[in-house]
């Protein structure tokens, strides 16, 4: 998992627009739905044309301008676990706060990431456990663990979402200090979180204990221990370091021909940087698995430096 930086919100989804954006006109009925207590269990059913209430539930966060621009954002990757979706598949989108239980923020261009079906959705995954395989529900689905669950936003201040900006920033800041979910558009150096075993990956070194929780949970949530992940993830790994290796070669190649003529010199230098320029490429945010490609290669340079 890697930081992704987000795109501006598409036009669908704006609000305070004159006339409102058809994701604020979505918003505003979705409030309007469960301010009714008679609804609070109910899912979401859009107003209709007529005034009364129909099947369709939310739709605006769906529409083909939004997805595209996600798919963008994250490179076509899984927000999550890095794996490249678009060849086999059109994506998911997630909410990253649960529209089950945050339904004023399903068409909130801040709560949307691109992801896998893997990491999105429940299934029973093979995974790697104290060098054992084991089989295991997991997937994040509807679940947004928090360190007090007495915090987590309700109903009522969803009410205020759009009409008392100020004092709903304030709760939700409040549970945003407590999520257990590491959020790749907003938290920090993500990269510090985890570390990795070949293609295994584990929670990163020196963190404090909320810290160290959050990746736990993250790294259960997002299903990133799961067998074919690990497997692909292995691959990447055979990749990184065969060019390490060339890399390695073109170093000592360099070293003895440096004090040769300035032709041969000239001729390996730039054969050394192209080969670093390979192995930088493995580290771009558009590179399946570029988190752990970072850390192999920053953990060969800390050591090749010792």
């Amino acid at each position: 998992m890697i930081k992704i930086k987000r795109s501006d919100c598409p036009e669908e989804l704006k609000t305070g627009l004159t006339p409102p954006s058809k994701g604020q006109l979505e918003t505003e009925d979705s409030i309007l739905f469960f301010q009714d207590p008679a609804n609070h269990s109910s899912k979401y059913q859009k107003t209709g044309k007529n005034g009364t209430r129909i099947n369709e539930s939310y739709t605006i966060y769906k529409e083909k301008t939004v997805r595209e621009l996600l798919q963008k954002m994250c490179y076509g990757k899984c927000a999550y676990c890095e794996s490249r979706i678009t060849a086999i598949y059109s994506g998911d989108i997630d909410h990253f706060r649960p529209k089950k239980d945050y339904h004023w923020l399903a068409a909130d261009w801040e709560n949307l990431l691109f992801a896998c079906p893997f990491c999105n959705q429940t299934h029973t995954h093979k995974i790697t456990k104290d060098g054992k395989i084991e089989e295991v529900v997991q997937g994040k689905l509807d679940q947004f663990p928090l360190l007090d669950k007495a915090y987590q936003l309700t109903i009522h201040q969803g009410n205020i979402f759009l009409t008392d900006v100020k004092a709903y920033k304030e709760v939700f800041d409040r549970e945003e200090r407590l999520r257990l979910l590491i959020k790749p558009c907003t938290d920090e150096n993500i990269e510090a979180y985890f570390k990795y075993d070949d293609g295994i990956i584990l929670v990163g070194d020196g963190l404090d204990p909320v810290a160290r929780r959050k990746a736990e949970t993250s790294i259960e949530v997002y299903a990133l221990q799961r067998l074919g992940l690990v497997q692909a993830r292995e691959a990447k790994v055979i990749q990184i370091k065969a060019q390490i290796k060339r890399v390695e070669i073109a170093i000592a190649e360099l070293d003895k021909y440096f004090n040769s003529s300035e032709i041969k010199r000239t001729y390996y230098e730039g054969l050394l940087r192209k080969e670093m320029q390979i192995l930088k490429r493995f580290q771009e945010p558009d590179q399946e698995y570029a988190g752990l490609a970072r850390y192999i290669i920053r953990e060969y340079f800390k050591n090749f430096h010792h």
